[in-house]
């Protein structure tokens, strides 16, 4: 109540003030302010003292990658629809070393308070995204932001994504995804600059109907997947939901440039919930039922409370942070008796020298009292980049403990750690740019899930060697040819090996025409953007725990998918079009898991609408 309140009152104060600012324009009746009076930062700008303003991008480009798999490059894969599961294709250690719940499926979809965006606005700003995507498919975007006063900005995004089932349908409004997202902000800076504050809250409520894969009559061929009349869904009533909710407050307090104070205190819960009521035909497709023959109403519960004091300050062209964080950790679920308590108490550092715009070295590193750790750094210039970070995190929650109505374990893992070394070459004249880059990662007792649906660790360890390269052309003067290409290969103990299922090559590729049409009045750009990776066996997906397992039946065939777009800006409207999977064969398609096709030969359009009064 005191968050639907808090909302209403936020946007009735901007709704107020840009009603009392609307029609800035000047004498001429032209528009005076627009994107480029419009700046953001994120919050990891602020607290790191990176003097860099954020222009917000008026340009057009990647409109037609409006999916969440699109906007990641195809870095992670879902399940073949909008909103649906998503998973890394590579691996990355993790950022966070203590403890999580492990629900990570739904996580790409959730705005943290690192993703928002703190705008400084000569005037309100409101920028509308709407994607209209076939076979009942659509993405909103609205977001809301002005200045109250020359020292205080607030403001609001709201994100709603729908999809239909693509496979065993019964027609329109049959949704397959169901997500909801928003968050307000509010940024304040005192006149004389030494004081600044910083309050968010993030919201998703993210549902999704699950079918557990395509089911196809025994012994049919595999281009039956894509047989409208022969592919059916496994299952009817199961639904997943996952809802997160976050409260952000950041201060600091300048004594001098040398130093400065600051308190960050966040708030987290992350409720996770797996129904399928009543399970009926649908009781087929688990293996086992443990608690409730007739339906099964799976969820747990992670609160989070985390504060975080620091010191930090710029001195020359050196950024110092040194902090302490206290971590109180709450899980619990329907099943297992009682709750779960963590405390979590930890200090790191910050570190940052710039030798010029162009040129800077950075480390950091935080410890858990405990034995768990992350510490590394980087050194960027122009042509040339390395990276090096050692990790050994605690095990997730749900890894060590779970009791379900479909599957049970306890574990007792030992701590998984992992070194990664990363680096790259840049070249660039007038004609191509490029960027060869490797990197090698060594993982030592990986937790992964096991062929039975259950989590495991892998003996040993298993390196990860990945190279390949940036290469962009241009092809002339508006013709141009972007492309990503990446070898990976996993050597080590057998078993650590087996643990990590990632595709041998990987491509992405964009050829596109961009140039002024109409005396420059509009914008236009079309081409083909295509996705390619080799086969591999996917990890198939286990709905009721939202994880990823290994399997070695089904091997995802090698597949190239392209899109054939176009996109055009006229002022402050944009506009695309794509045909999506335009080579896609006749009866046959691609596959994103086992049993999951990705999304067949479709047309979408979007438009995108900036005002700035």
């Amino acid at each position: 109540m005191w968050l639907r309140s808090g909302l209403t009152v936020l946007c009735s104060m901007m709704m107020f003030g840009a009603m009392a600012q609307s029609n800035i324009i000047d004498d001429s009746t032209k528009q005076v302010y627009g994107p480029y009076t419009t700046f953001f930062q994120n919050f990891e700008d602020i607290k790191y003292n990176r003097d860099v303003l954020h222009k917000v991008d008026s340009t057009v480009g990647n409109m037609h990658r409006f999916s969440m798999v699109e906007k990641l490059r195809y870095k992670y894969q879902n399940l073949g629809n909008l909103g649906t599961a998503m998973r890394p294709v590579f691996y990355t250690p993790p950022t966070q070393v203590g403890i999580r719940s492990g629900y990570d499926a739904y996580i790409p979809y959730y705005i943290t308070a690192n993703d928002i965006e703190f705008f400084d606005t000569k005037s309100p700003y409101t920028p509308l995204d709407v994607v209209l995507g076939g076979s009942g498919r659509a993405v909103t975007n609205i977001k809301h932001t002005r200045n109250v006063t020359p020292y205080w900005n607030a403001g609001f995004h709201f994100r709603k994504i729908n999809a239909d089932k693509q496979i065993a349908s019964a027609g329109k409004g049959d949704n397959q995804t169901a997500s909801t997202a928003y968050y307000i902000h509010s940024d304040y800076q005192s006149p004389n600059g030494k004081y600044r504050g910083l309050m968010s809250i993030s919201r998703i409520n993210h549902k999704v109907n699950e079918q557990g894969g395509i089911v196809i009559p025994e012994g049919d061929p595999i281009n039956s997947y894509f047989d409208e009349d022969l592919a059916d869904a496994n299952l009817a009533n199961a639904q997943s939901k996952d809802f997160r909710l976050g409260l952000h407050v950041y201060n600091q307090y300048k004594v001098r440039d040398v130093f400065q104070l600051y308190h960050s205190m966040e708030y987290i819960e992350n409720r996770n919930f797996y129904t399928d009521d009543p399970l009926g035909t649908d009781a087929d497709f688990y293996e086992q039922i443990l608690i409730n023959e007739d339906s099964t109403t799976d969820q747990s519960q992670t609160n989070q409370f985390i504060n975080e004091f620091g010191l930090k300050g710029d001195l020359s062209n050196m950024f110092y942070d040194f902090f302490i964080k206290f971590r109180n950790v709450k899980y619990f679920t329907n099943y297992l008796p009682g709750e779960k308590r963590y405390f979590e108490n930890s200090g790191g550092f910050n570190l940052r020298y710039d030798f010029d715009s162009l040129q800077n070295i950075t480390a950091s590193g935080e410890y858990i009292l405990g034995g768990y750790y992350r510490f590394g750094g980087a050194y960027f210039m122009k042509f040339f980049t390395v990276e090096y970070w050692r990790t050994q995190s605690r095990p997730a929650i749900i890894e060590d403990d779970y009791f379900g109505n479909h599957i049970e374990w306890s574990n007792n893992f030992a701590t998984p750690a992992s070194d990664l070394l990363k680096g790259s070459l840049i070249y660039r004249n007038n004609f191509f740019r490029l960027e060869p880059f490797a990197s090698v990662t060594n993982v030592k007792n990986n937790i992964y899930y096991d062929y039975d649906m259950k989590p495991a660790q892998a003996s040993g360890s298993a390196q990860l060697l990945s190279f390949g390269a940036n290469l962009d052309f241009k092809l002339g003067k508006n013709v141009f040819w972007e492309n990503e290409a990446i070898y990976t290969k996993v050597t080590g103990a057998q078993e650590a090996v087996n643990s990590f299922r990632i595709p041998d090559i990987f491509v992405n590729s964009k050829l596109y025409y961009g140039g002024w049409w109409f005396d420059k009045k509009i914008y236009m750009m079309f081409g083909v953007d295509s996705h390619y990776q080799s086969e591999f066996f996917a990890p198939a997906y286990n709905p009721t725990v939202q994880q990823f397992y290994l399997q070695d039946d089904f091997i995802i065939p090698s597949a190239l998918k392209a899109d054939a777009f176009l996109e055009f800006s006229i002022d402050l409207l944009s506009v695309f079009l794509k045909f999506e999977y335009v080579n896609q064969p006749s009866s046959n398609g691609y596959f994103t898991h086992p049993y999951y096709i990705g999304q067949p030969r479709i047309f979408d359009a979007g438009v995108r609408w900036m005002f700035f009064d």
